[in-house]
C-alpha cells in the first residue's frame, strides 16, 4: 500500500471561505466566519503559500468572525492560518484576488471570486474518501497485529484509489478553465503530485509543462516536486547512496552518515516519534537488529520531521537501542526525494542502495538477500 501518510490528506483544506463584502474592483475583502471558541480573539494571519511565513494580513477573530482588506496587483495562493488554546490549529489555503471572498472555516469552504469557487470545487472532491481514509487510519493504529494492519492497509489502498482518480479529474477540469492564473498553477500541482504517485514519469511531467504558461511552470510547490522526482531518481535501486550530515545520541554531537555504514549492509530507517505507521514498524526492525546484528548488519534509525526532546523519549520507551542520527540540515529527506514515512531502505556493502519502501516481512528478505 502507499504509505498511510495522514499527513498527505489532512494538509489539503482545513478550512475558509468568505460571506458577501463591499470589496471595490481594485481591492479584495475577506469575511470569514470561524465560531471555535478556541481562536476567539486570536490573530488569524493571511500568508504566501509560496513563501511559507510572509505575512500578508491579518484581523483578529471577533464574535467568530474576520474580516481583511488590502490590494493585490496579481491573483496568488494563500493560507490563513491561526494558533488557538488547546492546541488547536486552523490552516486553510485560498487565492489571494481582488474581489469578495468568502471563507467558511467552520464548513471547510472558500467562495466568492471565481478563482475561489474553483479552488474550493478542488478542495472538497472526495470528502466521503477522506472521512474513510482517516477513520481507516485511526483503525491501523489500534490493530493488535501485522494481520490487522494488512487487512486495513488493502482497504485504505482501495478507498485512496478512488479518492485519487476524483482527484485527478477535477484538478484537470479545474486547471482547463483557469490556465494562466493562481488557482489553475495549483490543480496543476494537485494533478502532477498525484500522477506521479499512480506512475507518471518525470520526463511525461516535464512534456506536459513544456506546454503551460508561466505562471503554472514557476509555481514553487510544482517546482519542489520536480526536484524531488530528480532527488528519488538519483537515489533509486542501484544507485550509490548519498551521503547525510547528521547528528549522533542524545548530545545531537556531529556525524555523517558515511561515517557509520560505509562497508557494511546498512538498514536505514527515516521515522518521527509522531508517526504511527513508524512506530508500527519499529518492533520489527528491533528484531531485524537482535538477528542479524552479529551477522554484518547495522540499523540506522534516521529521524526526520520531530523534535529532539520528542525523539529522544520515543527511542527510551520503545528501546530503540541501535543506532540513531537525526536530520541536523532539515535536508534529508529532501536528498532521497521522501514524501511519506516510515521509508525503510536497504544498502549493501557497496554503497549501492539495494531496496526503498520497504515494509513488514519484506525488510528481513531483503536483508537476508543482502547479506550472502
Amino acid at each position: 500500500m502507499k504509505k498511510i501518510n495522514l499527513l498527505k490528506w489532512v494538509v489539503l483544506p482545513i478550512s475558509l471561505v468568505a460571506i458577501v463584502g463591499c470589496g471595490g474592483k481594485n481591492e479584495y475583502t475577506i469575511n470569514g466566519t470561524l465560531t471555535d471558541e478556541a481562536f476567539e480573539g486570536k490573530t488569524i494571519y493571511a500568508e504566501s503559500l509560496e513563501n511559507r511565513g510572509v505575512k500578508i494580513d491579518s484581523a483578529v477573530v471577533t464574535n467568530g468572525t474576520f474580516t481583511m482588506q488590502g490590494m493585490v496587483e496579481t491573483s496568488s495562493m494563500s493560507v490563513l492560518k491561526v494558533a488557538g488554546e488547546d492546541n488547536k490549529k486552523f490552516s486553510q489555503i485560498f487565492v489571494l484576488e481582488n474581489g469578495t471572498i468568502a471563507v467558511d472555516g467552520d464548513n471547510n469552504a472558500v467562495s466568492g471570486t471565481a478563482q475561489n469557487e474553483s479552488l474550493n470545487s478542488l478542495l472538497t472532491v472526495g470528502e466521503e474518501e477522506k472521512t474513510m481514509m482517516s477513520d481507516l487510519y485511526k483503525e491501523y493504529l489500534a490493530a493488535a497485529n501485522e494481520d490487522e494492519r494488512k487487512a486495513i492497509e488493502t482497504r485504505y489502498d482501495s478507498v485512496n484509489n478512488i479518492f485519487v482518480e476524483k482527484a485527478i479529474t477535477m484538478a484537470k477540469n479545474v486547471y482547463n478553465i483557469n490556465l494562466d492564473n493562481a488557482v489553475g498553477a495549483y490543480a496543476m500541482y494537485e494533478y502532477i503530485k498525484m500522477g506521479s504517485d499512480k506512475g507518471m514519469t518525470l520526463a511525461e511531467i516535464e512534456t506536459l509543462l513544456a506546454e503551460a504558461t508561466p505562471v503554472i511552470v514557476d509555481f514553487g510547490p510544482t517546482k519542489a516536486i520536480l526536484e524531488n522526482m530528480r532527488n528519488l531518481e538519483n537515489t533509486s535501486v542501484g544507485k550509490q547512496y548519498t551521503d547525510l550530515d547528521l547528528l549522533e545520541g542524545a548530545e545531537l554531537s556531529a556525524t555523517k552518515l558515511s561515517q557509520h555504514i560505509d562497508g557494511k549492509v546498512a538498514l536505514i530507517d527515516f521515522w518521527a516519534s509522531w508517526c504511527g505507521p513508524c512506530r508500527a514498524e519499529i518492533p520489527n526492525i528491533a528484531e531485524m537488529h537482535k538477528k542479524y546484528a552479529d551477522k554484518g548488519l547495522v540499523v540506522v534509525g534516521l529521524n526526520v520531521w520531530d523534535k529532539p526532546e520528542a525523539q529522544q523519549k520515543t527511542i527510551e520507551a520503545m528501546n530503540m537501542n541501535w543506532l540513531q542520527i537525526a536530520d541536523s540540515t532539515k535536508n534529508a529527506t529532501n536528498v532521497y526525494g521522501v514524501q511519506g514515512i516510515p521509508q525503510i531502505m536497504l544498502i549493501g556493502k557497496d554503497g549501492v542502495i539495494v531496496a526503498r519502501d520497504l515494509r513488514g516481512e519484506a525488510i528481513e528478505a531483503a536483508i537476508i538477500e543482502a547479506l550472502k
